[in-house]
């Protein structure tokens, strides 16, 4: 049987607000429920590997999102000695990883080149409603300050945040 580590802020539930407190969650991502039970389905081990501690209140989270998983930041498998650290998995989900594929050079260039993926739907969705726009203008506009990103998650949609760099204001 194969396992899984998925990440569970910005993986299983939306996290464009950054963290907001132990026990306090955002809605699920779309598709999170189907995904984890079709890994279930297939026979994968699920462990939610999260920096999040296992509370009731996560626990409760979980079943009321119908998220299926084994094991949250535990692995029953894993070799005494090397319980300390890292989970030992087969493969890891996460919203903030860049994988490497044995080639140091590609992968600072994929390090360099990352971003969080709900702020790649901004800018997908900017493209949309400026088709006008140049490649280079887009580009600019989305290399906004993190203070203005960090606004973007507590206020704003990504449609509204569209507008607001539409809007010359930045």
């Amino acid at each position: 049987m194969k396992t899984i580590c998925i990440d569970f802020d910005g993986v299983i539930h939306d996290y464009t607000k950054g963290w907001q407190g132990i026990d306090v969650f955002g809605k699920p991502i779309e598709g999170a429920s189907a995904g984890t039970k079709e890994l279930k389905n297939q026979g994968w081990t699920i462990i939610l590997f999260t920096t999040r501690n296992d509370t009731p209140a996560l626990r409760e989270w979980l079943k009321a999102n119908d998220i299926a998983y084994d094991y949250i930041n535990y692995n029953p498998k894993q070799p005494k000695g090397s319980d300390k650290g890292k989970i030992i998995a087969d493969i890891y989900l996460d919203d903030r990883g860049v994988c490497f594929r044995g080639d140091w050079t590609e992968t600072i260039e994929d390090i360099n080149k990352f971003e969080l993926w709900y702020k790649k739907e901004v800018e997908d969705l900017y493209k949309k409603m400026n088709p006008q726009r140049t490649k280079e203008e887009i580009a600019s506009l989305m290399k906004a300050p993190e203070k203005l990103w960090q606004q973007r998650m507590q206020d704003f949609s990504p449609k509204e945040m569209a507008q607001f760099l539409d809007s010359g204001l930045i």
